[in-house]
C-alpha cells in the first residue's frame, strides 16, 4: 500500500506540474486571444458597475435576471471584477478552468477504474480546444462540470443517499448555469447509463429518474421562454456524415488559430486510434478482466457520436453543436480505454503523452505571443477614448494571422473596459441567454432584431452619416470592403488617429 501511495503521489505531482505549465500561456501575456471572450468580460463588467454613478450603463442597458444558462461565467467574472481589474479577473477565471479540466477528467476516470493516469495526461491536449479559444467560456467550464457530475454519479450509483442526491443535483444545476448542451447531455448520459447498468432492475432505474427531477426542472423553466423553440425545429439528417467524420477523425475540434489539419490534431488523433486498437486487442486477448462499465461507456460514446452525426450545427440561436458533442463524446471514450498490462508499455506511453502535453503548451504559448502583438496594435488608441463614450466598431479584418478564430471580431470591447464606454458592436444584447441588453428606447443603427450582426458583417446597410449624431468614436480596423462605407466615414466622421490598419474617428454626438 505504501508503494502504491508513493506511485500515486508521483503521478499527482506530475499532474500538478502540467497544470502549472498550462497556466503559463494565460499569465505570460496581457491578452487572452479569443473571439468572444473579451465580450463576456465587458458584459460582466456592466453587471459589476451597473449602479456605479460614474458610469452611464443604466442609461443604455438593462439586466436580464432570468435564470438562463450562460450565467456562470458572467456571474463569476462580475464577482472577480469587484476585487480585481477586468483582465486580471479574466485570467483568474480562465485559470480556474485550466485547473478544473484535468482534475475533473482524473476524478471521472478514477470513478470508473483507477490507475489510468496516462489518459489524464493525454486530456491536457484538449484544454486549449477550438471552442475555448473561440471564447465560449461557459461551454468550456461546462465540460469539466459534465465529467465531475458523471463521475460522481457512477462512483455512487449503487449507494445513493440523501446527501449524495443533493450534491449530484447541485453539480447538475451548476452545469445548467454553465451551458445548456452539457446540462442536457449530463441528464441524458446518466439516464442511459442507469438503463445499461441496472438493466432489468426497474425500481433502481425509476429511482434514478426521480432523484434527477429537481435538476431536470430547470430545463422546463427555460425552454418555454427560450428562442430555441421560437424558430424552425432542428433538422436531423445524415447529409454531412462525410464532413463530420473527417472533422472527427482529424480532431478538428483541437484546431485553434490555424486551418486543419495541424500537427497537433493529427498527433492526438493518432494516439486515440492507437488506444482504440490497443483496447480492442486487450479485450480480445483477455489478459485481465474488463473493468466494470466498460461496455456501458462504449455504448454511451456510440450514442453521443450518433447524435454528433445527425444533429445540425445550429439549433435555434445556438451553434457549434457538432463540435461541442465531439468534445464530450471523445472524452467519454476515455472511460472505455484500457490501461496497459505490460509495465514497459505503460511507462513508454506515459512518457510520450507527457512530452506531447508539454510541447502543446509551448506551441500554444508561441501562438499567444504572436497574437498578442496583433491585439496590442489593435488597442493602440485605447487611451485616446474618453470615459463614458459611445463607440461604433467597424472591422474588415476579423482574424489577422489567426485563420479560424476571429480575434478582432469583438476586440472593440477592450476600448470599453474600465471606462464605462458603450460598444455598439456588443453582440450579446441580441440573445436571450446573456444577461445584458439595450434598453427598449435605445436608438439602434438599424431597425432589425439582429442589428449588431449588421454592424459586424454588413455595415453598408447602415446610414453611417445619419447615425453619426449618436456616436462619439468610430473605430476602424483595415479598409472597408464597400466604397459607400469608406465615403460615409470620410464625409461624416473626423479622423483623429491613424496607425497601420487602425483608425480612430470622432463622431458627432453632442448629448452627454
Amino acid at each position: 500500500m505504501g508503494c502504491l501511495s508513493r506511485f500515486d503521489t508521483k503521478w499527482l505531482l506530475l499532474l500538478g506540474l502540467l497544470i502549472v505549465a498550462y497556466l503559463l500561456p494565460i499569465w505570460l501575456f496581457p491578452y487572452f486571444p479569443t473571439q468572444d471572450g473579451v465580450s463576456h468580460v465587458y458584459n460582466s463588467q456592466i453587471l459589476t458597475e451597473y449602479n456605479n454613478s460614474d458610469y452611464q450603463f443604466g442609461d443604455y442597458y438593462e439586466i436580464n435576471w432570468y435564470p438562463f444558462p450562460n450565467w456562470l461565467s458572467h456571474f463569476s467574472l462580475a464577482v472577480l471584477m469587484s476585487v480585481f481589474p477586468s483582465l486580471i479577473a479574466e485570467k483568474i477565471f480562465l485559470s480556474l478552468y485550466v485547473i478544473l479540466f484535468p482534475l475533473a477528467i482524473y476524478y471521472f476516470l478514477n470513478a470508473v477504474q483507477r490507475g489510468r493516469y496516462a489518459l489524464v495526461i493525454l486530456s491536457f491536449t484538449f484544454v486549449y480546444n477550438y471552442l475555448f479559444l473561440m471564447g465560449f467560456y461557459n461551454f468550456a467550464v461546462s465540460v469539466p462540470l459534465f465529467f465531475l457530475a458523471l463521475g460522481y454519479w457512477w462512483r455512487h450509483k449503487d449507494d445513493m443517499n440523501g446527501t449524495r442526491i443533493v450534491l449530484l443535483n447541485l453539480l447538475i444545476v451548476i452545469t445548467y448555469f454553465a451551458h445548456l448542451i452539457s446540462y442536457a447531455f449530463i441528464l441524458f448520459s446518466i439516464a442511459l447509463l442507469a438503463l445499461l447498468h441496472f438493466k432489468r432492475d426497474f425500481k433502481r432505474i425509476l429511482m434514478t429518474g426521480c432523484y434527477l427531477l429537481p435538476a431536470a426542472v430547470l430545463l422546463l423553466v427555460y425552454l418555454p421562454t427560450s428562442d430555441l423553440l421560437a424558430g424552425e425545429p432542428p433538422e436531423f439528417g445524415l447529409g454531412r456524415v462525410g464532413e463530420l467524420f473527417a472533422n472527427l477523425i482529424g480532431m478538428h475540434v483541437l484546431i485553434s488559430y490555424t486551418e486543419p489539419p495541424s500537427w497537433m490534431s493529427v498527433t492526438v488523433s493518432a494516439f486515440l486510434v492507437f488506444l482504440v486498437g490497443a483496447t480492442l486487442w486487450q479485450n480480445r486477448k483477455g489478459a485481465t478482466a474488463a473493468h466494470p462499465g466498460q461496455k456501458a461507456f462504449l455504448c454511451l460514446t456510440a450514442v453521443l457520436l450518433g447524435l454528433y452525426f445527425i444533429l445540425p450545427n445550429s439549433i435555434g440561436p445556438g451553434g457549434w453543436v457538432n463540435d461541442r458533442l465531439a468534445i464530450l463524446a471523445t472524452l467519454t471514450l476515455f472511460a472505455w480505454f484500457r490501461g496497459f498490462d505490460d509495465l514497459r508499455w505503460k511507462r513508454a506511453f506515459a512518457t510520450v503523452v507527457t512530452l506531447l502535453a508539454l510541447v502543446n503548451t509551448v506551441y500554444v504559448g508561441i501562438l499567444f505571443k504572436n497574437l498578442n502583438a496583433e491585439i496590442r496594435a489593435f488597442t493602440a488608441f485605447v487611451q485616446r477614448v474618453e470615459k463614458n463614450s459611445v463607440i461604433l466598431p467597424l472591422h474588415f479584418d476579423p482574424r489577422g494571422s489567426s485563420e479560424r478564430v476571429g480575434i478582432f471580431v469583438n476586440a472593440a470591447n477592450y476600448y470599453c473596459l474600465d471606462n464605462g464606454c458603450i460598444n455598439l458592436g456588443n453582440y450579446e444584447v441580441q440573445f436571450d441567454y446573456f444577461p445584458v441588453r439595450f434598453n427598449a428606447d435605445f436608438e439602434t443603427p438599424l431597425d432589425e432584431k439582429e442589428w449588431v450582426q449588421v454592424v459586424h458583417w454588413q455595415p453598408e446597410k447602415i446610414d453611417l452619416c445619419d447615425y453619426a449624431d449618436n456616436v462619439d468614436y468610430l473605430l476602424l480596423w483595415d479598409t472597408p470592403d464597400e466604397p459607400i462605407v469608406a465615403e460615409a466615414i470620410e464625409a461624416c466622421y473626423t479622423l483623429i488617429a491613424s496607425e497601420g490598419k487602425l483608425k480612430l474617428y470622432k463622431g458627432q454626438r453632442t448629448a452627454r
